[in-house]
């Protein structure tokens, strides 16, 4: 479990097309929601926010201090501007520590497959993500899964390989492909194959005589 980082936010009164001057103070506009819990617009500190979510994502737990009331919290959405890919817009989802969440977690490729290294075949990640179960505080950040098993075209990764873990349930099918591998060029055979090999005799073609043809 990763350590839950702390984000900073105070109540926003601005609304509207006006929130667009908070922007030019370096605060994005956000609005924190959840069952039980009265939706409420906030403002937090552009530059705060992007190291954090950096680190976060939107699988990991947020303690966000609004006003000096903490809230456990899952960034829900991020909305940014089409063209500059600034972000202009933070949804919060407030969660209850003590219930199961079902979330989409990024699925991670480590170690090396021996095709991979040798130039033979490209990596094909056919499922980015798996839906995880788990207590906020227990869901994992990103699954790691290891290729190096891969060591034919024809072997790939599936859901079932996952190792089973106490702190999350993976509802994604186990059946799913997660990572297979694309064959980029033919697998080159060894020279002393070759060299060894016999050669084979070459077919003799006769050439028609003239009165076969008639």
């Amino acid at each position: 479990m990763a350590t839950i980082q702390t984000l900073e936010a105070q109540t926003r009164t601005v609304t509207g097309k006006k929130v667009k001057h908070l922007r030019t103070q370096s605060l994005i506009p956000a609005t924190v929601y959840g069952k039980g819990f009265e939706p409420q617009n906030i403002q937090v500190r552009d530059r705060a926010f992007q190291l954090l979510y950096r680190q976060t994502g939107k699988t990991a737990l947020i303690n966000l201090v609004i006003d000096g009331t903490p809230s456990a919290v899952f960034v829900q959405a991020v909305q940014r501007h089409p063209l500059k890919r600034d972000i202009i817009h933070i949804d919060f989802k407030v969660v209850n520590l003590k219930i199961a969440v079902h979330v989409e977690v990024p699925v991670v490729a480590v170690g090396e497959s021996p095709l991979v290294a040798r130039g033979d075949a490209l990596i094909n990640h056919a499922l980015g993500i798996v839906m995880v179960e788990a207590l906020p505080a227990e869901l994992p950040q990103h699954i790691e899964v290891d290729i190096s098993p891969l060591t034919s075209i024809e072997k790939s990764i599936h859901v079932r390989d996952i190792p089973p873990s106490n702190s999350y349930k993976i509802l994604t099918d186990p059946n799913t492909v997660l990572i297979s591998l694309t064959q980029i060029r033919a697998i080159t055979v060894d020279d002393s194959i070759l060299d060894n090999a016999t050669p084979a005799e070459p077919e003799l073609i006769r050439r028609p005589r003239a009165d076969d043809e008639a």
